[in-house]
């Protein structure tokens, strides 16, 4: 710490060190002062401090003073200023660097966003608004300062490091989101990822469609393509705008309905159980304002409609309903069968 504020100030120490060496030679040259005596007399002089002349001034030293006092008082508080609040900012910085990393190392399930871009940022902030903890990797110092003020946790550093996706926590996080405007950026960030922690999601950008099957083989669960995504959506509001509206509707915080997806653990009451139908699911959860809307087995390959079926470990529950509703639905879900 005490070499970064070093680095920091050498500047200011300079324009210190130039006044008070200019001090000292002058009235060494003027006064024939000893060294230590034009020394003493430069530092009482700049610092204005009111000690006596070491030795009476000619009109020479006088005139010598009264040029060093002039040039050295904005220069000499500057520099002092800026050492002083060099000190204090780095303190800061410092115990706000701890602090980061005391959150970093509590976090658990949370989602890792690289790139706090147009994408990124908009990503980071809908994921805070659902109430999902989410570590920000920027490599831009400027664009990293502004996750920061806007409240996220944000790591400085090149997210196709392994050590920087360490230490946002890559081993225990839930997902990891590379928005970077460089698909090979992406591929790496979910190559590394992968590498360190196999069962984490990767969800990868691709600008490019070229690159999606590549983001893909380097381990991108969902690779999104801004274009692509941009014109289906378009085409769907042309073939069904009510949908879309619907839809959107569903992301509106103000308004309490929501979507959401269950999975079924393991130690759920749900594991095992066998339904007639969707109905017959619904009245279970009961949650009359719930709306089962679909429920997928083994990866999307089966969706039962009204036939008998059972719940199994892994098997997700896509459901629509309020805030208190799906809340409950969740406690369920979770709720030991033993």
């Amino acid at each position: 710490m005490i070499k970064l504020i070093l680095n920091r100030i050498k500047r200011e120490i300079f324009l210190v060190f130039f006044i008070i060496l200019f001090g000292t030679c002058g009235y060494m040259f003027l006064e024939h002062y000893t060294p230590i005596e034009a020394l003493f007399m430069t530092v009482i002089t700049i610092t204005t401090v009111g000690y006596e002349e070491v030795k009476p001034l000619d009109n020479a030293g006088m005139l010598f003073s009264i040029i060093l006092i002039l040039s050295s008082f904005g220069i000499f508080a500057f520099a002092i200023s800026r050492i002083v609040d060099y000190m204090f900012s780095s303190y800061f910085e410092e115990r706000e660097k701890m602090k980061m990393e005391n959150k970093l190392k509590k976090l658990k399930d949370h989602i890792i966003v690289c790139g706090y871009g147009r994408m990124g940022s908009i990503v980071a902030k809908d994921l805070r608004k659902n109430k999902k903890d989410v570590v920000i990797i920027e490599n831009n110092p400027q664009t990293c300062e502004l996750a920061k003020k806007d409240g996220f946790i944000a790591i400085e550093g090149n997210a196709t490091n392994d050590e920087m996706l360490i230490k946002a926590g890559v081993k225990v996080a839930k997902s990891i989101v590379a928005t970077t405007s460089s698909e090979p950026d992406n591929g790496f960030i979910s190559l590394s990822a992968k590498k360190l922690n196999p069962q984490i999601l990767v969800i990868s950008r691709a600008s490019n469609t070229e690159w999606i099957s590549k983001l893909h083989l380097a381990g991108a669960d969902e690779v999104i393509s801004p274009h692509t995504f941009g014109a289906r959506r378009i085409v769907n509001f042309i073939l069904n705008p009510g949908l879309v509206e619907f839809l959107d509707i569903l992301r509106d915080e103000n308004i309490d309905i929501f979507m959401e997806e269950l999975i079924v653990k393991p130690n759920s009451i749900l594991n095992g159980k066998t339904f007639k139908s969707w109905e017959d699911l619904r009245l279970f959860l009961d949650v009359p304002s719930l709306i089962p809307l679909t429920f997928c087995i083994e990866k999307y390959n089966k969706c039962p409609h009204n036939e008998e079926f059972t719940l199994k470990e892994s098997d997700k529950i896509i459901i629509i309903g309020s805030k208190s509703d799906i809340e409950r639905v969740n406690k369920l879900v979770l709720q030991n069968s033993n």
